[in-house]
This record gives structure tokens, sequence and C-alpha cells, in this order.
């Protein structure tokens, strides 16, 4: 896994949380007070594209697009610099807390169009000493970020269009989305991995190609579990995705 501020994907090895420094001390004025588990947002993707969201707090009874599931509180700030330090903490509390609010079952998580956003402290909060990392749950619809709805926790599968995991045509670069809005693949079928313990990339991209290409009757997208750390996790299946499946 690799820490990609705001968005996270799971693509390379998690490394263990590493503290430097000390905080400064609290600037007159800049608020540092950690932000609040349940608090819901607003933003917009390109907006949760940046290290920090500078976006205002919203009523959830308002449209939203995230909520804010869990908040790492660090003794001692981390090198905010490297993103590698901040992995530990993504591993063993975001994560956690993400499964936990989409209902537990990362099978059924695997196979909707949410995403999990981090965002740290802003340039002013982090030299006045703020020292939180903030993990935010949300749901991609191709290039824009869709309102959440009222119940996070997602059902059996198949998963409803509004929730449910497909990709774009070439047009918009196959970029994840809910299939309630224009999509070309869609994903079908869960494989889960016979295996004991993480077979390694080469072999958990063979298995997830060679399972899904068998079943596929048109073209079709395949996922691999890419990392140790993601099978750590609890990923434990390769994803089908294909455009007969509508």
């Amino acid at each position: 896994m690799k820490l990609r501020l705001g968005a996270v994907v799971l693509t390379a090895a998690l490394t263990p949380l590493t503290a430097v420094g000390t905080p400064s001390p609290a600037r007159a004025g800049v608020d540092i007070t950690p932000p609040e588990v349940g608090s819901c947002h607003a933003y917009t993707m390109a907006e949760g594209a940046g290290r920090s969201d500078r976006t205002p707090v919203v009523d959830c009874a308002d449209p939203h697009t995230a909520i804010t599931v869990e908040v790492v509180e660090f003794d001692q700030a981390p090198d905010w610099d490297d993103p590698d330090a901040l992995d530990r903490a993504l591993r063993t509390q975001c994560y956690p807390a993400y499964f936990e609010a989409l209902g537990g079952n990362i099978k059924t998580i695997q196979r909707s169009a949410h995403i999990l956003y981090v965002f740290i402290p802003t340039k002013a909060q982090r030299e006045a000493g703020a020292a939180w990392l903030r993990c935010d749950a949300t749901l991609q619809g191709g290039t824009r970020l869709m309102n959440l709805p009222d119940n996070l926790v997602l059902g059996s599968l198949p998963l409803p269009d509004r929730v449910a995991k497909c990709r774009t045509g070439k047009r918009f670069d196959y970029a994840y989305t809910v299939c309630a809005r224009p999509h070309q693949f869609r994903a079908a079928v869960s494989i889960r991995y016979p295996h004991d313990s993480y077979p390694g990339k080469r072999a958990a991209v063979r298995f997830a190609l060679r399972k899904c290409r068998a079943r596929a009757e048109a073209p079709f997208f395949y996922e691999a579990v890419f990392s140790r750390a993601a099978w750590t996790l609890g990923y434990r299946h390769a994803v089908c995705l294909w455009t007969n499946s509508d």
C-alpha cells in the first residue's frame, strides 16, 4: 500500500510509522483541534486531491461527499513530507475504521465504488503543532465524487447501482464510478484466492488474470491483490469487471 494524499490506493508495501521532531508551540489564531469522527464534508474530487482539506464542515443532514471515519492523533508529529511515515497509522487505524463504517465485509467493499481519502493538517496547522491524520469515506463517480447515502453500511452482493463499482470507457480513462453513472465495465465476479498466505504480486496477478479470462465472454478488467499489505488488511479476492454484466 502506498499513501497518496488525499485518495488512498492499494499499490505498494506499507512501512512502519516513524515520528520525528517536536511540534512547535501553537500559534495564536491557528486552530489545531483535531477533526471529529462523524463530521461531514462536501469537497470535490479536485479539492480532495490535495494534502489538506480546507473546505468547511457541513451538516450531515445536507448533501455531502465525505464523512470522517477516523482521526489518528500522534503523540509526536511525523515527517509530513514522507508518505511512508504515515502508513502504519493508515493500516492499523484508518482502514479498520473505514471497513467498519461500510459494514465490515471486505469482499463486498471491494465490489463498491467507495474509496478512502486521507488528509493531514494544513501547513499553518502543522507549523503550529497539529499532529493528526484524517480519514474519510467517499464514493467515486468517475470524474466526480458522489453524495454519500444516509447509511454507509453495504448490503449483500450484488450491490445496487448507486454504490456498486463500475469503470468508465476510454474517453474518461476507465476511471472507477458508481454503476448509476455512465460506464463500460461492471465489477461482476469475486474469486477468492486459495492461498493461506500472500502468494506474491506476480502469482496474485496471474491468478486474477487467468480466472477472469476463463469466465469473460467480452473485454474485461481484472483486479488483483497487489501487495502483502493489502492482503494483511483482508483483501483476499480477485475481482473481474466486464461489459456484458448489466
